[in-house]
């Protein structure tokens, strides 16, 4: 009996539904005080993702953030993801240009802003269409005879 290996795109929907299933959980049963001690309303905490090259997609949160990209909202550099409303934070020393090609070798933090330019929890439609352009984007360079996976730049 023989066990087919599942496809990239098999991997990537299995992946993206299990953080589907946990950013769900988390948005239906947490709740964080705000930042005044003395308020009674609570509102819910913001989920943000991370990917490297190296590292699947992942649902964190935004006081998270700087551990997975230590110079997020400091020394960051902000990609415009097209057509979505969401904005991917990255190190520009982690960028590497060949040609008139740029390539992301290190950590990124996506995130969603609203109408008004503030930070709100990425919704899980961002996450299947984070993934996809992520898959998109995955490109393996040669350097110095050693391979190595990095983000696309448009």
């Amino acid at each position: 009996m023989t066990t087919k290996k599942p496809t990239l795109a098999r991997q990537t929907f299995e992946k993206v539904c299990a953080i589907e299933t946990i950013l769900n959980s988390l948005l239906a049963d947490s709740r964080t005080p705000t930042s005044d001690p003395q308020s009674p309303v609570t509102e819910r905490p913001l989920y943000l993702a991370t990917a490297s090259p190296e590292m699947p997609l992942s649902v964190i949160r935004l006081e998270d953030a700087p551990d997975y990209l230590p110079c997020f909202d400091e020394a960051d550099l902000l990609y415009g993801i097209p057509g979505l409303p969401i904005l991917m934070s990255y190190c520009p020393e982690q960028v590497i240009d060949i040609g008139e090609e740029s390539y992301l070798v290190g950590p990124m933090v996506f995130f969603r802003i609203d109408r008004d330019g503030c930070t709100v929890s990425l919704q899980v439609a961002d996450l299947y269409q984070l993934a996809e352009f992520l898959e998109e984007h995955s490109v393996i360079l040669m350097q110095g005879g050693e391979s190595f996976i990095a983000i696309r730049l448009d």
